[in-house]
């Protein structure tokens, strides 16, 4: 099985790193969210990330309840 963090992992890779940058993405929006293909494709073209580290960072936000999901939109979670 694959481990989420590893010492040996890239920094810039990483799930926090990334979920700071889809955090930059959502609020550089003008209303809050952002479609989760619209932030692939930003991503993946400016940082050269791969969709499995877009997916661990989208999930590293959900479960720190920073973000929702609505379908097919990224949310930023107001209470927070």
């Amino acid at each position: 099985m694959a481990n989420l963090f590893t010492k040996d992992e890239d920094l810039m890779k990483s799930a926090p790193f990334i979920g700071s940058e889809i955090l930059k993405q959502i609020q550089s929006s003008d209303d809050g969210r952002i479609s989760i293909f619209d932030l692939a494709k930003n991503l993946r073209k400016t940082n050269k990330i791969t969709a499995r580290s877009i997916y661990y960072g989208m999930l590293f936000l959900y479960c720190l309840d920073i973000v929702e999901f609505d379908e097919p939109y990224l949310i930023k979670n107001v209470k927070n």
